[in-house]
């Protein structure tokens, strides 16, 4: 993805839990909290604290919405 698509996906993802795929392949699903221009703010892994890092978009390489089953 680009990071312009990253950006959108986080954007129509805020309040919800998606699995980011980073850049260094490290997969982890987490709560989103907010987006600004440059990145996101969200939770650790599985929504453990400390509840909030920031993440450029460029370090994100995938963003997947997870469904409830």
């Amino acid at each position: 993805m680009t990071p312009e698509e990253v950006k959108r996906v986080l954007l129509e993802s805020a309040g919800q839990r998606v699995r980011i795929t980073f850049r260094d392949d490290v997969v982890q699903s987490v709560d989103i909290a907010s987006v600004d221009d440059e990145g996101v703010l969200h939770s650790g892994p599985d929504g453990v604290d400390p509840a909030f890092f920031w993440t450029r978009f460029e370090s994100i390489r995938l963003v997947e919405r997870i469904t409830e089953s």
